[in-house]
Formats: structure tokens, C-alpha cells, sequence
């Protein structure tokens, strides 16, 4: 009797739980940042300055971009007022804390969500662009990447110009 739970807890678990060893990480040393992302995603080259990275399914319909950059003429607050404009109507949740934010919402039918963290004069996005027909499909790896996403890790990222 005991096989018999065992195998049918086994076969209970969802595919996404038992597919977490397919996972692989991104490190960006420039601005030390790191973040999860799922292995079947495709990377695209990475800038030569070392801002960070895009990746993506092999048709395209899911990306995540996570790069950093240097606050100059920017602070946060105006950064947020910038992704307000930007993204406008199409907004369908926003939160703002003291050291970051996040839009996210739909435009012809595109889910975007955007994460930006800043420390002194560094900031740390996460951006995720993905179609809303598949949204099911691919919030889970939303949640997943977001909660991996580290910024300002202590290792490496430049606090100076």
C-alpha cells in the first residue's frame, strides 16, 4: 500500500517541480546582478560593454532582459515617472517602494512586467515581455525568475562611474 502513495504523489507533483534541475543561473559582474532562468531558453549575445543579457524561447514569444545600468541625470523617481508615460493605460498593477518598482499590465497583447532596483548611482532591471495567450504558460516562469533576481550582490558591482 505504501508503493501505491508513493507513486501516486509522485505522479501528483507538477511537471514544473520536478523540471527546476533545468534551471541555470546568470551572473552579470559588471553590476552584480544574478538571476534564474529556465535552460531551454536561447541567449542572445551579450553586449560588449557587459550590461547584462536577453533570453529567450526559440519562437520568441517569451523574453526576459536583465541588464544594469548607471543612473546619470535619473534617480528612480524619475525613472518611474518615465515607465508611468511609457506604458500608460496599458498598466495594470504598480508598486513602488523606496529602492524599487514594478509595472506590469498588457499591450496588444504582449504581457510586459518590469522590475527596477537602484543603489547609489546604479540601477538593476528585469524586464519580461511575453505573449498573453500564454500567460498560464509562462507566469509561473515569471515568478520563479523574480524571485531569483539579485541585485547589487556584494561580489562585484561598481559603485562608482
Amino acid at each position: 500500500m505504501r508503493h501505491v502513495w508513493f507513486w501516486f504523489i509522485l505522479l501528483a507533483l507538477p511537471l514544473s517541480t520536478l523540471a527546476d534541475t533545468g534551471w541555470r543561473d546568470y551572473v552579470n559582474l559588471r553590476f552584480g546582478f544574478k538571476m534564474s532562468y529556465p535552460a531551454e531558453l536561447v541567449a542572445s549575445a551579450e553586449p560588449e560593454n557587459g550590461d547584462g543579457r536577453e533570453y529567450h524561447t526559440k519562437n520568441k514569444e517569451f523574453s526576459v532582459t536583465a541588464y544594469g545600468h548607471y543612473l546619470v541625470d535619473a534617480t528612480l523617481n524619475s525613472l518611474w515617472e518615465d515607465d508611468l508615460k511609457e506604458f500608460g493605460r496599458h498598466i495594470t498593477y504598480k508598486r513602488k517602494a523606496a529602492n524599487w518598482y514594478v509595472v506590469s499590465g498588457v499591450k496588444d497583447g504582449t504581457e510586459f512586467y518590469r522590475k527596477v532596483h537602484t543603489k547609489g548611482d546604479n540601477c538593476a532591471v528585469l524586464h519580461f515581455t511575453y505573449s498573453q495567450v500564454k500567460a498560464r504558460e509562462y507566469d509561473p516562469w515569471v515568478e520563479k525568475i523574480v524571485k531569483s533576481f539579485k541585485p547589487f550582490l556584494k561580489i562585484h558591482y561598481e559603485d562608482a562611474k
